[in-house]
């Protein structure tokens, strides 16, 4: 034979051997992993990644929106509050003898009220018609302010209870005793408990009898120590009336949390000024970095696991284009990959079965599907080495 056509035959051969590679089992043209195909596959798999880290986006929001709500909610409170003392800071000494001395008129003149259930009550006679002008410091209505380390609350005291004032802060309800020195009055301060975005007096029920906590008024830094802790039905106001002699104030919210059918009453005697409050014993602080940390670290393998599917899937896709596997072809020569939705005992076209019945696989196609399945394009045609490679 001569060297033509010993290069001839080469030439036959690799010719061949390109056909079978563009062949697939099936008979119909397999497609290139760089193809166009490829690349729509590759497209849609990341658009499809792309809706699940949404969607998980969207559920973390969900989950953090209480958290963050309520952070940017107590920061306006302690605006309110930093706000008040910078006021005080500036009022004569004589101005605010003169507010202090009509606070202390305004509890003398109240005497004994009778008091009903807080959140119901809209009626204002003497002397509560001037209740809105008595320790109006910031002309927006907070009066005062009260400081519970025990429960990590700072929060602004407004006049009234109306639903704007209580997702601002607490209330002070108006036929009770504003907080002053004088011997027999009894002030009653409420906030609200389960309210959304918002922490107020939510950890109440954390209160312990002989802890202390502290109502400021203007520069007066009077301190109470619980003395009672009760919780009663709304129309029950026995334990909000004063007593000769003694001085209190009962700080309310609503119980159980997320029921709210009773009031829960954390009752604190005045005991004199600037007595240090009840600092916290609980968790530091750096336990919610903590778990600021653990969300993050979630988030990142959530990202890590969105990106392996993402993967799997372009390599799926790229596997069942190049032979054939989708939707309505044969199991294909792997046996058995996803894909094919007719039986799987049934021999693919130009396949004989053995005497078990199985499909004897091809290890030249073993290879090209494990190549082809790189995403690097480990699948693509070499026009290199004998014609008899596939």
């Amino acid at each position: 034979m001569s060297r033509r056509s010993e290069r001839s035959g080469t030439a036959s051969r690799r010719g061949r051997g390109r056909a079978r590679q563009a062949v697939g089992p099936t008979g119909g043209a397999r497609p290139r992993v760089g193809s166009r195909q490829g690349q729509h596959a590759g497209a849609r798999i990341k658009w499809r990644s792309l809706t699940d880290l949404l969607i998980f986006l969207i559920g973390l929001g969900i989950f953090m929106y209480p958290l963050v709500a309520s952070y940017v909610n107590y920061q306006d409170a302690s605006a309110s509050i930093d706000a008040y003392d910078s006021i005080v800071s500036h009022l004569t000494p004589a101005q605010k003898a003169k507010m202090w001395k009509q606070a202390k008129q305004y509890d003398e003149a109240l005497g004994k009220p009778t008091l009903r259930d807080p959140f119901r009550y809209h009626k204002l006679k003497y002397p509560v018609n001037l209740y809105n002008h008595t320790l109006n410091v910031d002309g927006k209505g907070m009066m005062a302010y009260v400081d519970i380390p025990k429960i990590s609350v700072k929060l602004p005291v407004y006049h009234g209870t109306s639903d704007e004032v209580l997702l601002k802060g607490t209330g002070h309800i108006a036929t009770t005793h504003i907080p002053t020195d004088n011997r027999t009055q009894h002030g009653v301060i409420t906030g609200h408990t389960g309210a959304v975005g918002h922490i107020l007096f939510d950890n109440l029920t954390q209160m312990k009898k002989g802890d202390i906590f502290q109502v400021r008024v203007l520069d007066h830094h009077l301190s109470y120590k619980v003395d009672q802790i009760r919780v009663i039905l709304p129309s029950d106001v026995r334990n909000l009336q004063p007593v000769e002699g003694r001085n209190y104030v009962t700080l309310l919210t609503c119980t159980p949390y997320g029921i709210n059918s009773h009031r829960l009453l954390v009752r604190g005697r005045y005991i004199g000024e600037g007595i240090a409050p009840t600092q916290p014993k609980g968790a530091p602080k750096w336990v919610l970095w903590v778990l600021l940390v653990a969300l993050l670290i979630t988030a990142l393998l959530m990202n890590m696991v969105t990106r392996k599917r993402r993967q799997v899937r372009i390599a799926m896709v790229l596997i069942r284009r190049n032979y054939g596997l989708g939707s309505g072809g044969p199991p294909g020569v792997a046996g058995g990959l996803p894909g094919g939705e007719h039986d799987p005992d049934a021999p693919s076209a130009g396949s004989a079965p053995t005497a078990g019945g199985q499909i004897p696989r091809d290890p030249a196609s073993t290879v090209l599907l494990a190549r082809s399945s790189l995403p690097d394009g480990g699948g693509s045609d070499d026009d290199s080495g004998d014609g008899s490679s596939v």
